[in-house]
């Protein structure tokens, strides 16, 4: 086996290019606030008043907010509540309201407890899901991704001129870079005057089509209801008004 010095000049040029991918890959994080503790033996900060937590594509903002290890930690924040802005690539936001979250900087892992509630806006659609238990990465998909479970939780649409679209379910799955939602879990829909109950619903926030489905054993299969107002016809109201008359 033979091995190939390398010149001065070659030597130089592989520093240079592994200092610009390690460039490329360099993270890093910003915090705001109007005060903070540092402990230093336990290598823990504390921000407290007008937090602002910024890292890549995400901000947080919060009343106080507690960062543990070194670099790349975790971080808690907490507030009444504790609001989290994302803008994807396409522009589309994702705002999360939360009293609790925690957040792994190196993983991109987050977590939130309490009455939670998620607002997504792609142009002029407004999608917002209400839970208590949320987990998400903003670092593994090309966008927002995440569970939410409640008791049970909820998914609202709205489009212009379109009846609003609720739903409940047990959990929301949503897959950022694909813009899915998926309801799994005795759903149950209404929009306008029809109702539908399945196992699973899935709703494509490009092509903007609901689809759902029976569970695997098929003991909940897709069922819909539709009302409407029954109107009297002509004959029917000249039959009443002839009664009438012949009464008086």
């Amino acid at each position: 086996m033979k091995f190939r010095l390398l010149t001065p000049a070659l030597f130089v040029s592989s520093l240079l290019t592994m200092s610009l991918v390690q460039a490329a890959t360099l993270e890093k994080s910003r915090l705001r606030s109007d005060k903070s503790n540092l402990d230093v033996q336990n290598n823990v900060i504390i921000y407290r008043d007008n937090v602002i937590y910024e890292h890549g594509n995400m901000t947080i903002y919060a009343d106080s907010l507690t960062k543990q290890g070194e670099n790349a930690g975790t971080i808690t924040a907490l507030g009444r509540p504790v609001k989290i802005h994302y803008v994807d690539e396409t522009g589309e936001t994702t705002d999360i309201d939360a009293p609790k979250i925690i957040y792994r900087q190196q993983s991109g892992e987050l977590s939130a407890s309490g009455d939670i509630k998620i607002v997504q806006s792609s142009g002029i659609d407004r999608l917002t899901l209400l839970g208590n238990q949320l987990t998400a990465n903003q670092g593994v998909t090309e966008g927002f991704g995440f569970v939410l479970n409640g008791a049970p939780t909820e998914f609202r649409i709205e489009q212009p001129d379109q009846p609003a679209i609720y739903a409940t379910a047990d959990q929301l799955r949503s897959n950022g870079k694909d813009k899915q939602t998926e309801l799994v879990g005795n759903v149950k829909l209404q929009q306008g005057d029809s109702n539908m109950t399945a196992a699973f619903l899935t709703y494509d926030g490009t092509s903007k089509v609901i689809s759902a489905g029976k569970s695997d054993s098929g003991e909940q299969r897709v069922e819909t209801e539709f009302f409407w107002e029954q109107e009297q016809s002509n004959d029917s109201t000249q039959d009443q008004q002839t009664d009438k008359e012949q009464q008086q």
